[in-house]
């Protein structure tokens, strides 16, 4: 099979990034019906050369193409937020790494408090900054004071149960004291003056508990508790195929999705690190539906500038480019776009994305809006737009 993805009818591209000298990201904007999953993910899900994570935002993605995926000597999972006791196992403590001599990485413990409380408040982020420090003091406890057992969502959302009746700091305070020297003990001595502040608390308690509240319904304690936890990093080193089922019409889980999606860059970026030749063995390409839907990925515009050379990708979906940028700080929705070599606009509504296109093919706004709808516009990194026509979505393309 051809090592390329197909993005218009009769036009693939090489993912080969030393013959194209272009990054293997794609951005792909369309409202919905515009052919999306139809017309992009499907054919290369059937094209597929590579391991691949698929937001499968209506879980039928799988059901169409678990069965030929296997045939091609696929592993396939499934993570599905929607019928938790059907899916394999998902521990987001498994991302936080160790130093050689035992100790867990502080930074990989920052990042999951970050991305379980991400600071989206750019005018007063204080509440959102103080509730991931106390969730990064949880984390850290967790890992540091309890049996390997009680690593996992399920007893982290224990601990913050315990901690927040009355008295129940306490006991965490005289684990403190005896164990002054880790990193529990630093991220408490930063939160503990907060404590003592009732009204101040209390707001920052509030911000904590919305972080929590999608791990504490008990079908998603057999995600956390399953014996069949699935590998990240076998995607980078066998071909394999990670479902993530997401209900497109309850948002509840975006936070743990983005979690995942999180932790998966992080890990393949250090397990490409760690080859030889500083990049994975089996290439991984991260599809992302309704992106500017879910909740936020930390430092996901620099994430995206690093993952090349590592034979990483990512396939950015979302309606329009409004969406991105109230997600993000403009400069930041701006180095996200800068960074995908390959656009693919399939049609929407939205003047600003409009604009913007109109500008790379060189044709006003309004003739963009008024494109037909089985066309779309191409752009290359380095070259202008041009004019292609769609993949019929659902149709087979070999």
């Amino acid at each position: 099979m051809k090592n390329v993805r197909y993005i218009a009818e009769n036009i693939t591209i090489s993912n080969n990034t030393r013959e194209t000298g272009l990054n293997n990201n794609d951005l792909i904007i369309g409202a919905s019906g515009a052919g999306k999953t139809g017309g992009y993910v499907i054919p290369n899900i059937q094209n597929i050369t590579g391991s691949m994570v698929v937001s499968d935002t209506k879980g039928r993605l799988c059901k169409m193409f678990k069965a030929e995926l296997e045939a091609k000597g696929y592993d396939v999972y499934v993570i599905d937020f929607v019928d938790p006791l059907n899916s394999c196992g998902y521990n987001p403590f498994d991302g936080i790494r160790r130093y050689p001599d035992g100790k867990f990485r502080e930074q990989d413990i920052l990042t999951l408090a970050n991305t379980l409380m991400p600071c989206l408040d750019r005018i007063e982020p204080f509440w959102e900054q103080a509730a991931a420090s106390y969730i990064a003091f949880l984390i850290s406890y967790c890992l540091e004071a309890l049996v390997p057992e009680e690593h996992n969502m399920v007893g982290l959302c224990k601990l913050h149960q315990t901690f927040i009746k009355p008295g129940g700091e306490l006991s965490f305070m005289e684990w403190v004291e005896r164990n002054p020297d880790t990193f529990a003990a630093k991220k408490y001595h930063k939160i503990e003056s907060i404590t003592k502040a009732d009204r101040t608390w209390s707001c920052i308690l509030e911000f904590a508990n919305r972080a929590f509240e999608p791990f504490e319904f008990k079908e998603v304690h057999h995600i956390f508790k399953s014996e069949n936890y699935f590998d990240i990093c076998s995607l980078g080193k066998k071909k394999t195929v990670l479902f993530l089922n997401i209900s497109d019409t309850d948002r509840t889980f975006d936070r743990l999705a983005n979690v995942f999606h999180t932790q998966a860059l992080q890990l393949l970026c250090a397990l490409a690190d760690s080859n030889a030749d500083g990049c994975l063995k089996v290439p991984v390409r991260i599809i992302l539906d309704d992106f500017a839907s879910s909740a936020i990925i930390p430092d996901f515009d620099k994430t995206i500038s690093i993952i090349r050379s590592r034979e990483i990708s990512v396939s950015i979906i979302l309606q329009s480019l409004t969406q991105l940028e109230t997600l993000y700080a403009p400069p930041v929705a701006t180095t996200i776009i800068n960074n995908c070599d390959h656009i693919l606009y399939l049609g929407c509504q939205d003047i600003h994305t409009a604009s913007y296109i109109g500008q790379r093919l060189g044709k006003l706004p309004e003739s963009v809006l008024a494109m037909p709808r089985n066309l779309a516009v191409l752009i290359t990194g380095g070259k202008m737009g041009k004019v292609v026509k769609k993949i019929v979505p659902y149709s087979t393309v070999k």
